[in-house]
């Protein structure tokens, strides 16, 4: 008669990593492991957009207009604006830095859930507009989640 054995050591070891790599959470071993400090990530630096043409902060909780650039070249949009000359008028302009390189058009979200757009240009140009007269835009805008590469 055979005798039957437990799992060996690396079988063992193999269930515990594989346990803790699908529950998401990690152990550093060794000794190198307890002199290490922890990172932070660094803080993100948002800069105020000035908005021109009539165009205000919308208000309603939200943030002011503003942007920032990350470390991967991305800028990211935030805030609301409203009560601004839409379309053909330019609602605010990124600087130099912050600029596509060819004309970007985003959807956006718009008075009371209304789709909007919002147009980037490569001179830093944005443009809000609507398919209601731009009625829906100029009674508020979101500029949260628009984000685009930089060269």
């Amino acid at each position: 008669m055979r005798r039957i054995h437990g799992p060996s050591k690396a079988t063992v070891l193999a269930l515990l990593a594989l346990t803790v790599s699908l529950s998401g959470t990690g152990f550093a071993f060794g000794r190198a492991a307890s002199n290490q400090a922890p990172t932070s990530a660094a803080a993100v630096q948002w800069h105020t957009l000035t908005l021109v043409n009539g165009w205000v902060y919308a208000d309603y909780d939200s943030y002011h207009a503003g942007y920032y650039k990350d470390s991967g070249g991305i800028v990211h949009l935030r805030g609301s604006m409203s009560s601004g000359t839409p379309f053909p008028s330019a609602a605010f302009r990124l600087p130099l830095g912050a600029r596509p390189a060819h004309t970007l058009w985003f959807p956006v979200y718009a008075l009371n859930g209304a789709p909007g757009a919002l147009a980037i240009y490569p001179t830093g140009w944005a443009k809000a507009f609507d398919n209601n007269g731009n009625a829906n835009v100029t009674g508020f805008t979101s500029l949260d989640g628009v984000s685009f590469r930089v060269p």
